[in-house]
């Protein structure tokens, strides 16, 4: 597989959100295109997501361990993550080669702000749930679309071709996870990103054994190139989610 050194690890996991937009690109869809679908997004951390998604008639459900928290303590929370993960990547420059790290941060601050806006009401409506993977608070096939972003594979340890060190996201964690978002999903799930963060990239092994293990379920299994821009060109040569369909 090449070089396996990590090109960027984190000591912790960050509380890191993301706008509409970027969902769009990561995986593939249409905001407007999700009117009349029940969609979970797990985890939905301090994304503007499930605000967008319900300012367009969609019935979203965010799901987050730490929506447990306070509105209060969530904004604080994320306004510290951004100014330390963006200062972690300012630090590795190669990594980030191509991407502009104040847009960036900039976007995640927009994400944040939006979510924050929303979490109260949206909480009292159902539309942020605290739970946390593999286990989740819903009945079998409950959503059209699940879509689940920068936990899997992301925070998967260093060696595996993530970036959390002393990951406790096991291997076995990692399918049992997979096995349960496709248990809530009636139609589509779409997991991001799919490549290691190591210096040379390739597929992430533990996509590539979830996706082994729903192919021989007999679910339909594909990679959906993705726009979503991940620092180096380097990294998006193999740049897709994993879609799984019943």
């Amino acid at each position: 597989m090449g070089d396996r050194s990590p090109t960027f690890t984190l000591d912790a996991m960050q509380f890191f959100g993301r706008l509409g937009g970027d969902y769009e690109a990561m995986f593939g869809i249409d905001l407007a295109a999700l009117r009349g679908r029940t969609v979970l997004d797990c985890p939905s951390g301090p994304s503007s997501f499930i605000a967008e998604l319900e300012a367009l008639g969609v019935d979203a459900v965010g799901v987050d361990p730490l929506y447990a928290e306070p509105r209060e303590a969530l904004l604080a929370r994320g306004l510290a993550d951004i100014d330390h993960t963006i200062a972690q990547m300012r630090a590795n420059p190669v990594a980030f080669a191509d991407l502009d790290l104040d847009a960036y941060a900039l976007g995640k601050r927009r994400a944040l702000e939006g979510f924050a806006a929303h979490f109260d009401g949206g909480k009292a409506r159902g539309r942020y749930i605290a739970a946390a993977l593999p286990d989740l608070p819903f009945a079998d096939r409950r959503f059209d679309l699940t879509l689940s972003a920068h936990l899997l594979f992301t925070y998967s340890d260093p060696s595996t071709g993530g970036l959390l060190k002393d990951s406790p996201f096991t291997p076995e964690w990692h399918l049992a996870a997979a096995r349960e978002l496709m248990r809530v999903t009636r139609g589509e799930m779409r997991l991001y990103p799919t490549t290691t963060r190591w210096a040379k990239p390739c597929r992430h092994p533990l996509a590539e054994a979830i996706a082994a293990m729903f192919a021989a379920d007999g679910l339909r299994v594909r990679y959906e190139p993705s726009t979503f821009a991940r620092g180096n060109h380097a990294h998006d040569a193999l740049n897709a989610c994993l879609v799984v369909s019943r």
